[in-house]
């Protein structure tokens, strides 16, 4: 339904809701995000969302916030690029997308590129780089890290669909 409403892959979340709680409905995370979607108290308020915890409410705006981010992002940015760059600002945010973008043009680099982008994002926890950036430090392996789990397991979600198998737990099993 989320996929639905907003225009995207229903696999796409699964793999993002999977990276970010396991599937947990109640997992909070050390700094208070909570729900499958991990979503920020913040957030949870900007969206009309009451219980992070519910799986529904947590499913639809997790959803609403990166379709939020990914339409946010400048038209030059396409395709899977666009998809992976999205996916990184959910988890860092989108101040930290724009900088390392910016990095990148003074480094003569492709701005519009997850693969320069993904390169470039653990700089931003170096000193002499995010002192000249407008959003400051972050943690920009992390970002890294999140995306190419998510893309594991969206890739796999999208070969299981593509075969149509049945999930293992049921092989065997009587009808």
């Amino acid at each position: 339904e989320a996929a639905a409403l907003y225009d995207l892959e229903w696999q796409i979340l699964a793999a993002m809701s999977y990276q970010e709680s396991h599937w947990e409905t109640d997992a909070v995370s050390p700094t208070g995000v909570k729900g499958l979607m991990m979503l920020t108290n913040d957030t949870a308020i900007e969206l009309g969302i009451e219980d992070r915890t519910d799986p529904y409410a947590s499913i639809m705006g997790g959803a609403e916030y990166y379709r939020g981010i990914y339409d946010r992002l400048p038209d030059s940015l396409e395709g899977p690029d666009r998809q992976w760059v999205a996916l990184a600002a959910y988890n860092i945010g989108l101040g930290h997308i724009y900088d390392v973008r910016r990095l990148l043009r003074r480094k003569g680099k492709n701005p519009d590129s997850w693969a320069q982008i993904e390169k470039h994002l653990p700089l931003l926890s170096d000193p002499k780089i995010y002192k000249t950036l407008k959003y400051g430090y972050a943690r920009g392996n992390e970002p890294v890290i999140y995306v190419k789990n998510i893309q594991n397991y969206y890739e796999t979600l999208l070969w299981q669909t593509a075969i149509d198998i049945e999930p293992v737990a049921n092989i065997g099993a009587e009808d």
